[in-house]
């Protein structure tokens, strides 16, 4: 029970309740809440207090809303940092969810032009294409597609069968630890929000027009050659991205 007789106001009291029960497991991801005159009675409290609070919840990213159905737990975001990179089965864990990663596929492509101009190649060079799924307690949360000149690219492909069949998830970044020849020194990204087309949806198990960030990676060798051209989308309903940066 709430006490009106404390220094925290009502709201920040049911607040920290709810945040509380979505912590816990009492309140599970998807699970709907009970309706703002269930929620007034159960914690004798008035409707301005429940809808405070349930804002300030919605706006912290632990619930969402669907008009005409009501108010859920959102599911837990993965944060992703971007001073550094930081492995995909070690950040997937952190939040408590379990990482595997699927091989969609590998084949051979010829360069095109802003595969050429990325990975400093000539037009039509042999490329190797990787893509892979990401998941997280088996729901798919990052699709990558990965080019790579071809020497590099068919050690990456068997590094990446070797890891599968060992079990442990990954990216294409965390198999250069599998190759010591390849040292990567760098990389350049670029951010863009999009909205999921059909393909990219039914990869992701998404809605057509669902968000997602679309992640463009140049990694680069120590003798400073490009040795990947990649791009990621990550759902946006399950990542986000935080950095930290100097004031001056």
């Amino acid at each position: 029970m709430l006490s009106p007789q404390s220094a925290i106001p009502l709201y920040q009291q049911l607040k920290d309740d709810l945040r509380e029960k979505i912590k816990t497991g009492a309140l599970g991801p998807d699970e709907r809440l009970p309706s703002e005159r269930e929620l007034c009675a159960q914690y004798h409290v008035s409707r301005m207090t429940v809808r405070q609070a349930l804002a300030e919840l919605v706006n912290e990213g632990l619930l969402y809303r669907t008009h005409g159905k009501g108010t859920f737990v959102a599911r837990p975001r993965i944060d992703q940092e971007l001073v550094r990179v930081t492995p995909f089965e070690s950040t997937l864990r952190s939040k408590g969810l379990r990482p595997a990663t699927k091989i969609l596929g590998s084949r051979m492509v010829s360069a095109d032009y802003e595969m050429a101009t990325a990975l400093a190649i000539p037009l039509l060079s042999p490329l190797v294409n990787l893509t892979l799924l990401g998941l997280g307690n088996e729901q798919p949360v990052a699709y990558y597609s990965a080019y790579f000149p071809e020497k590099i690219g068919h050690k990456m492909v068997e590094a990446a069968r070797l890891r599968l069949s060992q079990g442990v998830s990954f990216t294409t970044y965390d198999l250069y630890n599998d190759l010591p020849e390849v040292s990567p020194a760098r990389l350049t990204q670029s951010f863009e929000a999009i909205a999921a087309d059909d393909r990219l949806a039914e990869i992701l198990q998404v809605s057509p027009g669902k968000p997602l960030m679309h992640i463009t990676t140049v990694v680069y060798l120590e003798d400073g050659r490009p040795s990947e051209y990649r791009h990621s989308y990550y759902r946006a309903d399950m990542y986000r991205f935080h950095i930290t940066r100097p004031a001056k």
